[in-house]
């Protein structure tokens, strides 16, 4: 069948993402002193590439482009935000605006 796009196995798939998505947001959790951590996160987005890589040998057109697209916001996340994961930039927006909010609430700055 000409229209009939391959599937990726499912052991593959969640090899990707571990790779591109998981590994990054436990990185990000670490806090490292200043060159160590950068190190950690360049090589947060290296495993990322890493899972690229491994995605276009092995897996479909639509993970591969998956985890390119994933690898490519976790740097701009790296370099924007200093964290390595695409996955923990909501959290640190919602912090940064949110915070102050909360504080004032919880801890009774009226």
């Amino acid at each position: 069948m000409p229209g009939y796009a391959p599937t990726t196995p499912r052991h593959i798939r969640r090899q990707v993402i571990g790779w591109v998505l998981v590994l990054p947001l436990l990185v990000s959790f670490l806090r490292l002193p200043f060159p160590f951590g950068l190190l950690l996160g360049l090589g947060s987005i290296a495993a990322s590439a890493y899972g690229v890589w491994f995605a276009s040998r092995h897996a479909s057109r639509r993970v591969t482009l998956f985890a390119l697209i994933v690898t490519v916001f976790n740097a701009f996340s790296l370099f924007m935000l200093g964290t390595a994961s695409l996955l923990k930039v909501p959290y640190l927006i919602a912090w940064y605006y949110w915070y102050e909010y909360h504080a004032s609430w919880v801890y009774g700055y009226f």
